[in-house]
């Protein structure tokens, strides 16, 4: 994100200060502007002054930017109005030298032999105009979407294709498992390295999994020379639509299946809470006749670009140097934006539906919240669907013939058709229910009709912790489940084991330990039938 400082006044991060206060000072410019406006990235300087606007990158050698010398910001300078120029034509103007001279510096041309650095110089558009902006006012319109997808549609057409060399599919999880090493050497707090860790592991998996589709779209040719950088900050919508600040720096940044080079849009969209936007983007884009491939897809790439921008979070507050507010600004946007990866993540394991069952106070919804929080899959409690059924309120105590066979069959029958339409809807579902007899899954089977694969997360305690469980839970006023200590001991005594379901389909945690250990083990569970390839079942047998 772009930070704007007060008229005149810079942080300095690897430049000359005489330099950037020359180039701050509304009289450094022919136009003799009123004031300059600085706007700072985490590898350049933006200079606003009057109708222009003049970017400085800063003097760093990152493990991803080389900026390190005169000669090669020049050539940088050179590279970004020659590939910007694609998506935003009277935008960028060109070049400028800054001169060395007996009084201080001037502005001058690119080749003046006094130049001491460049910069690009470029029409100051009005930010107001930006997606990001007019998103946060609640202004954007369906239509302005529609025609930024058909936009990125054509130029992902015309852009350049590349052939693909050696084995594409491990090129792009090189890439991908790259930036995460440089996140990680950033990463300070030990919660966050394990969910950058788990990420890691996730995307291992995806690629794994999905070795042949990758190597297919690269032969394809849907891996091109495309834009590298499409943040809501970058697009423009004015008429036509612009979109500016590509990444030049770095050709291998933007040689991408288009999917990824859209997921950073749709990620970004995602962030500012215009997730509907996302949506009626990449329809518009697959309605242009672009080919992002399947959701999943998208949501793979969307976690590598949310990772991409918590890197750049992160490193925005290392520069914050002694400005501990900063810091911590750009701290917490890293974590969210992490939280947010983590969400893509799971949409892109998706079709599935998690069942999670055992005996009642086994702790499994305890973990389906855990794990509805993180997914943002929608829970679908037995408990709350059988009173619904019932018409009483969830926290109504229900009679004993609720529980009968006859009843049960409605119930389970009903999640079915739920998960069924979440699936359809959503991609899938969390399935909170004890499934402990033969008859209640085949009951759910029925319902859901095989609409995508399963998982069945069995959760497994000592009889002892259950008992302790329901004794302490029948004192809360407002709890949903109606198990006591005596149904506990009435239904772990008739558990039905899940004999019918396929093993790569069934997983058994032990539920006397945190919700955090759970959730942690059933990711790694879940990644590594990924990346072996194991289908993650079919639906019980009816």
């Amino acid at each position: 994100m772009t930070a704007c400082a007060p008229p005149g006044r810079i942080d300095v991060v690897g430049g000359s200060n005489a330099l950037l206060t020359a180039l701050a000072d509304p009289g450094f410019y022919p136009s003799r502007p009123p004031q300059v406006d600085v706007c700072e990235t985490h590898i350049s300087w933006v200079f606003l002054a009057g109708d222009r606007a003049y970017k400085l990158k800063k003097p760093l050698v990152l493990p991803f930017v080389d900026y390190g010398s005169p000669e090669r910001r020049r050539e940088m300078c050179r590279a970004e109005v020659r590939l910007n120029r694609r998506l935003a034509p009277d935008v960028y103007l060109g070049v400028r030298g800054v001169a060395a001279t007996p009084v201080g510096f001037a502005l001058a041309a690119e080749d003046d032999p006094r130049a001491v650095d460049y910069v690009v110089e470029m029409r100051r558009y009005d930010e107001r105009m930006t997606l990001a902006r007019r998103l946060d006012r609640g202004e954007l319109k369906a239509e302005q979407l529609r025609t930024v997808g058909r936009l990125l549609a054509s130029f992902h057409a015309d852009a350049p294709r590349l052939e693909p060399a050696g084995a594409p599919a491990l090129a792009v999880q090189r890439r991908l498992i790259d930036n995460v090493q440089e996140l990680l050497e950033l990463v300070e707090q030990r919660a966050e390295l394990e969910r950058v860790l788990a990420l890691e592991r996730f995307i291992h998996a995806f690629v794994a999994a999905h070795e042949s589709m990758l190597d297919t779209r690269a032969r394809r040719g849907l891996t091109r020379e495309v834009h590298g950088d499409l943040r809501a900050e970058h697009v423009l919508l004015e008429d036509p639509p612009q979109i500016v600040d590509c990444v030049e720096f770095e050709p291998r940044l933007r040689r991408l299946d288009v999917a990824d080079d859209l997921a950073f849009l749709v990620m970004d969209l995602t962030a500012h809470g215009g997730e509907r936007f996302a949506r009626m983007l990449l329809d518009a884009y697959r309605g242009e006749g672009g080919d992002p491939g399947a959701g999943s897809l998208v949501a793979f790439y969307s976690v590598h670009r949310a990772l991409v921008r918590a890197k750049v979070e992160l490193l925005r507050a290392s520069q914050a140097q002694g400005d501990s507010s900063a810091r911590g600004r750009h701290g917490a946007l890293a974590r969210d934006l992490l939280a947010l990866a983590e969400r893509f993540s799971w949409r892109a394991r998706l079709p599935l539906v998690i069942v999670i069952c055992g005996a009642p106070a086994s702790g499994k919804s305890e973990l389906a919240r855990g794990l509805a929080a993180i997914s943002e899959l929608t829970h679908l409690s037995s408990d709350l669907a059988r009173k619904r059924l019932a018409g009483i309120k969830p926290s109504e105590r229900g009679p004993a013939a609720l529980y009968g066979a006859s009843w049960n069959a409605r119930t389970y029958a009903e999640l079915g058709r739920r998960s069924a339409i979440e699936v359809s809807t959503r991609g899938g579902a969390l399935v909170d229910a004890t499934f402990r007899h033969r008859v209640d899954r085949d009951a759910f089977a029925k319902g859901f009709a095989g609409s995508a694969p399963l998982l069945f997360v069995e959760c497994w305690a000592p009889f002892a912790v259950l008992a302790e469980r329901a004794a302490r839970r029948e004192g809360e006023v407002d709890r949903v489940s109606d198990a006591t200590p005596a149904v506990v001991e009435r239904e772990s005594a008739s558990w039905e084991p899940l004999e019918e379901v396929p093993s790569e389909a069934h997983v058994t945690l032990r539920s006397d330990r945190p919700v955090e250990a759970m959730l942690a083990d059933l990711m790694a569970l879940l990644d590594r039938r990924i990346a072996l390839g194991a289908s993650v079942g079919a639906p019980a047998s009816r």
